[in-house]
């Protein structure tokens, strides 16, 4: 789960800001999530509100969604390829294990493809290993990518 900290402070007339600690370092899922978390807020207001509006407050409303909606997409595209090359890397590397769960059942449920999982995307392919916390052990995917494919890796 990603997590923004931050605190709600005053500028000097008196209106609320958020201040994001110095500590903060800027990452690209912090901006797709303001830019997906404005485009929900608009089109939710819009939706509630609609009539209210005059015709010419109406547009330029659904202008910016749809200009967020572009940018949010953008942003998006980005994001799945930084999060499916970090994937990559983690398969290529000599790791103990890429995704953990908590059943061999839920490991049989892994998708095929867009595996998230600590902020990486996985597809299932040889070399993908996986602990299953219920038996403690670790299975990696050999020979195939299908649910016979997974053998336990014996201490090493």
């Amino acid at each position: 789960m990603l997590k923004i900290e931050y605190e709600i402070k005053l500028n000097e007339s008196g209106r609320p800001y958020i201040d994001l600690p110095d500590e903060y370092i800027d990452k690209p899922e912090d901006k797709f999530f303001v830019l997906e978390f404005s485009k929900y807020f608009l089109q939710s207001a819009y939706v509630r509100r609609s009539n209210e509006f005059d015709k010419e407050t109406a547009d330029k409303l659904n202008d910016c969604i749809i200009i967020l909606e572009q940018i949010s997409d953008e942003v998006a595209i980005i994001l799945y390829n930084d999060m499916q090359s970090m994937g990559e890397i983690a398969i290529t590397t000599h790791r103990n294990y890429h995704i953990q769960v908590d059943t061999v059942s839920e490991r049989n449920e892994l998708k095929y493809r867009d595996i998230i999982y600590n902020n990486k995307i996985f597809n299932r392919q040889e070399g993908l290993k996986v602990l299953v916390l219920s038996d403690m052990k670790i299975y990696e995917l050999r020979e195939g990518i299908d649910n016979e494919n997974w053998f336990e890796i014996v201490g090493k």
